[in-house]
């Protein structure tokens, strides 16, 4: 890496290119061919380079002189004001050069941000040129009135660290390790809910989360508990966001739900009968209220489960702690050295060989740490770089340690002010994201380079690794770090502590802002980020109205979910406003359908992210955005083109077109020679789009791409000009027909031409219609891919032999129609005697689906064991397979068999490892008509231990009784009961006291658990009857101790819901109600048109959701006790018009109700009353199938009402046609599939 200067002024790099882009032989050419006035811009140069020699002195002197921090703040509002003017310069020279004109038909859109009197456009530039000169010569005059001076800079020539960082070594914390070990493994009961909570408290950057990572990774406490979950909380507390990263982090797949209840219910199943960790990070809110609101699903853990929270507050730990709080204290200085110098000096030696003198000189950096691991740890990556005492004396004696006046560590304060102007600019940048947020790797480069921080002039480097460059240094520094990677192919994801993004949020001063911070914002404001909410409306923006300056328009999508909604005049009337944009995101806006023709206007747009969101066209002024760079179209799925003009975007180095329906690419997008990402390229038919050879134009993609249409390619030497195999930075290739061929030596001689390159990680290969596979396929050399998936390939009789390579994890075959696999499937079938070879010896997932034909599955008995790591196995719509499975299985824990019905009637040998399963499920074909004699065919009939946690049943005819398997199970979970109608009864002995969730459906002649066993299932917190059970006539809502969710649906028999009289939950005293039942919190009763409450019964104080259709109930609604329920959000209610009018007329509602259901109602004309006014918390109004409902009257609705969603309603909907909701404006509203926002 070319050397740089370190500790260079903020503002210097932007200086710099200010300087390099005037004196660039196009920008002058470009002002000789037109009347602009050389000798302002010559002015102009001459005032950037004076003010540039004394930048560096500034950014020091402003610690402690606050004339200097105010010119040098006023400064860079200038500065970034005449870059803007010299881009829209330089976008029209881009402009003339497109268009093969000359400056004198330079268009007036350029400069409509100008407001001048003037006719000609060349005097209006000229003036604004005089403007800014005349402005910075005035910056340039204070400087000599501020004493400032030009200082020579420092140069580094450290090479930038790879992003593998180590983390803190820790020091001066055993104690406090052994300390909390043992509260966590301690056997003592801390309060009746089975969770003790340890609650580590300490001021910020002390090194409370690293002290709970080091528990959290310690191997006792995993040996001692059965999972393990971290959640990062932060400041911003949601209940709603934590309980979805809970529930994600466990069960290891992602949820765009966004109902609580549901979540709720969900993280409840999953930790129930559980000996868990959860550690919560970072926790702030010290609200009661909601700290039980967010533990209570928690309550059902074994004993022993613990929760860790870090806080910087006393008042939160005193809120959540059950064992006595631990604080924290800041490190010795020996121990701020230790660490300090492991840092420093990258290793546990702790000397020099360069300078003995540094020991001394950095105790005494040490002791000005405070005592803070953080300080200490990026001091230490600060000095890494420092060769000499000399240089270490510099940051000792520093100015910046006398600096008090806010909260921002001074150490932190040294790492920022040592760093290279070019690297401030990017650090500064990070604060745009809210803390605690995984920020992506790769965006966060492309963010760069669209704001124009990556110089890559004087190194032969692309801007994309000089980015990535940058982020490496910036991790050597610890002033960003690497999160967990989650498995997606190279997709990085990056945090920063919160002490640094203080820092870093302090640093960018006014031209970043955050939406939700409480501090003014500036008029200047040039970036700014929000967090994304479901309904954006117009009103959270109104704030910009006049906000000219700004560059950034970036969401914050805190969840990952693809359904939100912005109000359109955001889109018509705000952001047209908003010319000088670089970055403009509009991100999972799923009612964003079209761009106003005013987006080309946006001449200096650098990055347009348009993913998932329901754009179904491209406005050809789009093609008019010369310097855009990043196009991000991925998810857009009614988008089915592009703009023919699409080849004048001459900088697009990255278009995203994934998962969109685009059928034919524009011819002229083979001049953007500079592509780095191109996710789609469709092949077109002959003389009509383009030709598969025209690949390899494009030598530079990287990352994923997939081939579309390859059944339009007629000669094979096209795919070899392709040049698949040079492309070696592509990770992710898919190669897709769109429909059979009759040329299948063709279709095999362009799979072999496309072969990719030796580095590729994912291959999937779908409708290839050739009757076998090239030899690469399946070639061992292919070490680095570990994902393959072939589909819909008909022709093909043969498997590759994919069992050579070496580290595929995850294999999917389906839609093929093959009768046998056999041994060729694992390769090496030359040399079988070969002992060592061991097929797929890294798979851990298999999956074959849709295989009509498929009839006998040859096993591997040669060597060494197939599949040892194997996890999961899935077979689906295999018909007429028969045969055995595979017999060694080590490794498994899932098996799923869908419609396989020969493979079930099939008798098997013993298979060792059924016993080691954790899931299963078997699904019959309900079209099936074969009888089967034989249908328990991976449930063996015997006693022997199992570890069975899931078993899903589906569609069996002939099964009439549980396998024994079941009970041999002491961790059976979930049980699921689907279509069974010739079971009638469970075992004798019941079922497995473990059982957290039991669901039965459509299973009619199934006598349900007698009652008086009910109080033995203490884990079973989830109960799903629907049309089943039809001899059940009564439910005790009291019979399941620990039942949080119940719902019965069609069980058409069901007259009573009542409470047991021999409930062991209440003394013999009392009389029975149902409000003594604390745990039950969904209750969902559908189509039971005889259900009854017992006399005297009401509702559960408890419950959080409530859904009431089709039922009735007799019980007058006075009697229910809506009112008394305190904790419930969701209430759904219908076909009941009486029972309805009555709530809505009067106050029988709790005021905690969020969300309100109202459905089926035929006779409903009007909605009146004031039952809904006192609802201070309610959001959500939703009517369904209301046909005769014609109006609501404005005072009945609740000030606090953000959505009103319609569907069914026709008059309803005329009436909000006809103008009478003029006084909703701030409400969202719902009609039918219309968001009106």
């Amino acid at each position: 890496m070319a050397a740089t200067l370190v500790g260079g002024a903020f503002l210097s790099a932007t200086v710099q290119t200010l300087v390099e882009k005037l004196a660039s032989t196009e920008f002058r050419d470009y002002i000789k061919n037109t009347k602009l006035n050389e000798s302002l811009l010559a002015e102009l140069k001459t005032t950037l380079l004076a003010l540039q020699a004394v930048l560096d002195d500034a950014e020091m002197k402003q610690i402690t002189n606050t004339a200097v921090e105010t010119w040098l703040d006023e400064l860079k509002d200038a500065i970034f004001d005449a870059e803007d003017l010299l881009n829209q310069i330089n976008y029209d020279a881009l402009r003339c050069k497109m268009e093969g004109k000359q400056g004198e038909n330079i268009t007036g859109q350029v400069w409509n941000l100008i407001s001048s009197p003037f006719k000609n456009i060349y005097a209006e530039i000229n003036l604004q040129m005089k403007i800014m000169c005349q402005r910075l010569q005035l910056f340039a005059q204070q400087r000599n009135i501020l004493g400032l001076q030009t200082v020579s800079g420092r140069v580094s020539r450290r090479t930038p660290s790879s992003s593998m960082v180590n983390e803190s070594f820790m020091v001066g914390r055993k104690d406090d390790k052994e300390e909390l070990i043992s509260m966590l493994l301690s056997h003592s009961d801390t309060n009746s809910n089975n969770i003790g909570v340890v609650a580590i408290w300490g001021m910020g950057g002390v090194g409370k989360t690293t002290l709970a990572q080091l528990l959290y990774n310690d191997k006792k406490v995993q040996e001692h508990f059965d999972l393990k979950v971290w959640v990062c909380v932060s400041e911003d507390f949601n209940i709603l966001r934590v309980t979805k990263s809970l529930l994600e982090s466990i069960t290891s797949r992602g949820s765009e739900s966004t109902n609580l209840d549901f979540l709720r219910r969900e993280l409840n199943k999953n930790l129930s009968d559980k000996r868990f960790l959860l550690v919560l990070d970072d926790l702030w809110n010290d609200n009661y209220n909601d700290w039980d609101e967010l533990v209570t699903p928690l309550v059902n853990g074994k004993i022993g489960s613990r929760v860790i929270i870090t806080t910087r507050h006393q008042k939160v730990a005193e809120v959540a702690h059950t064992f006595p709080i631990h604080k924290v204290e800041t490190l010795s200085d020996d121990d701020c050295w230790s660490l300090l110098s492991k840092h420093a000096f990258r290793s546990e030696n702790c000397q020099s060989n360069e300078s003995p003198n540094l020991e001394a000189i950095g105790k005494k950096i040490a002791k000005k740490c405070g005592g803070l691991p953080i300080a200490a740890k990026t001091l230490g990556g600060l000095l890494r770089s420092k060769v000499d005492a000399k240089e270490w004396a510099e940051i000792l004696n520093s100015d910046i340690w006398k600096l008090t006046k806010d909260n921002i560590s001074p150490a932190l304060r040294l790492s920022y002010q040592d760093l290279p102007s070019h690297l401030k600019r990017c650090f500064a940048y990070c604060s745009i994201f809210p803390k605690d947020f995984p920020f992506d790797r790769k965006q966060l480069v492309l963010l760069w380079m669209a704001e124009g921080f990556l110089d890559h002039s004087l190194e032969n480097k692309t801007p994309e690794e000089v980015g990535d460059d940058y982020v490496n240094e910036l991790l050597s520094r610890s002033l960003i770090q690497v999160q967990q990677s989650n498995g997606n192919f190279g997709r990085q994801k990056l945090v920063m502590h919160d002490l640094v993004n203080d820092l870093a949020s302090m640093v960018s001063g006014k031209s970043y802002f955050r939406l939700e911070c409480s501090s003014k914002i500036s008029k200047n404001v040039r970036h700014l980020s929000y967090n994304q909410e479901l309904f954006d409306i117009f009103k959270k923006f109104e704030v910009l109205d006049n906000f000219k300056c700004l560059r950034s328009f970036l969401p914050i999508n805190l969840f990952d979910f693809h359904g939100y909604y912005l109000s359109r005049k955001v889109v018509e009337d705000l952001l047209p406003k908003l010319i000088r944009l670089r970055v403009l995101s509009l991100n999972s806006y799923r009612n964003i359908t079209t761009l106003p023709e005013s987006i080309g206007s946006m001449v200096l747009l650098q990055y347009l992210d348009l993913s998932f969101t329901g754009i179904k066209s491209l406005p050809d002024a789009i093609c008019k955005l010369y310097n855009l760079q990043t196009l991000n179209l991925m998810g857009c799925k009614d988008l089915t083109e592009l703009p023919l003009c699409f080849g004048q975007l001459i900088n697009l180095r990255h278009l995203d077109i994934s998962e969109t329906n685009i059928n034919e690419m524009p011819k002229q997008i083979v001049g953007l020679e500079n592509l780095q990402t191109l996710t789609v390229f469709v092949v077109g038919k002959q003389e009509i789009g383009l030709s598969v050879k025209d690949l390899g134009k494009f030598p530079n993609l990287q990352g994923k791409l997939c081939i579309k249409n390859l059944h339009n390619v007629i000669d094979a030497v096209d795919a070899s000009d392709a040049n698949m195999r040079s492309k070696e930075h592509i990770e992710e290739l898919e190669l897709q027909w769109s429909k059979q061929t009759e040329d299948s030596r063709m279709e095999k001689d362009v799979l072999d031409m496309l072969k990719p390159s030796l580095n590729l990680n994912k291959l999937s290969i779908d409708l290839y219609g050739g009757t076998s596979f090239p030899s690469w396929l399946g070639d061992s050399s292919f070490s680095n891919m570990v994902s393959l998936c072939m589909s819909n390939c008909e022709y093909c009789i043969t498997v590759p032999p994919l069992g050579q390579l070496p580290s595929l994890k995850d294999l999917t075959i389906s839609g093929m129609k093959m009768e046998i696999i056999g041994i060729e499937f694992y390769g090496m079938t030359l040399e079988p005697s070969i002992s060592s070879f061991q097929p797929f010896r890294s798979l851990e997932k298999l999956n074959f689906d849709c295989m009509p034909n498929w009839k006998e599955w040859i096993h591997y008995e040669s060597g060494e064991v197939a599949f040892p790591r194997l996890r999961t196995l899935s077979l689906r719509q295999c018909p007429k397979l028969m045969g055995h499975m595979p017999n060694h299985l080590s490794s498994i824990d899932e098996v799923s068999i869908t419609c396989c019905d020969s493979l079930l009637t099939t008798p098997h040998t013993t298979l060792h490892w059924v016993s080691s399963l954790k899931k299963i499920s078997i699904q019959k074909d309900q079209n099936s008509l074969m009888v089967s004699k034989r249908t328990q065919w991976l449930l063996p009939e015997n006693d022997s231990p199992c570890l069975l946690q899931s078993l899903h049943l589906c569609n069996y005819d002939t099964l009439f009784s549980l396998p024994k398997m079941i009970m041999s199970s002491n961790c059976l979970q979930s049980l699921v009961l689907d279509n069974i109608p010739s079971l009638a009864a469970f075992p004798t002995d019941g079922l497995p006291t473990s059982l957290q969730t039991l669901s039965i459906y459509n299973c009619e002649n199934l006598a349900f658990l007698p009652l008086e066993t009910w109080g033995n299932y203490t884990s079973l917190v989830n109960l799903h009857l629907s049309k089943s059970c039809n001899s059940l006539t009564s439910f005790a809502l009291d019979g399941f101790p620990t039942l949080q969710n119940l719902h019965i649906d069609s069980c058409t028999n069901l007259e009573s819901i009542f409470i047991s009289k021999t409930s062991l939950l209440l003394p013999s005293s009392l009389t029975p109600r149902m409000e003594t039942l604390t745990s039950l919190e969904i209750l969902h009763l559908a189509n039971l048109p005889k259900l009854s409450f017992c006399e005297g019964a009401c509702l559960p104080p408890k419950l959080l959701g409530i859904y009431i259709v089709s039922v009735r109930i007799t019980t007058p609604i006075f009697e229910w006790g809506l009112q008394r329920l305190t904790a419930l959000s969701t209430l759904y209610i219908g076909s009941d018009d009486d029972i309805v009018n009555t709530l809505l007329k009067e106050k029988l509602l709790p005021i905690s109700l969020m969300d309100l259901f109202i459905c089926g109602l035929p006779e409903m004309k009007s909605f009146e009353g004031n039952g809904l006014r006192h609802l201070s918390s309610l959001e959500g109004l939703w009517f369904n199938d209301c046909p005769r409902l014609e109006y609501l009257l404005e005072d009945t609705l609740p000030s606090s009402l953000k959505i009103l969603k319609i569907k069914k309603c026709p008059l309803l909907e005329a009436s909000y046609k006809s103008q009478r909701w003029e006084h909703l404006s701030n409400l969202v509203l719902q009609i039918n599939d219309e968001v009106i926002i």
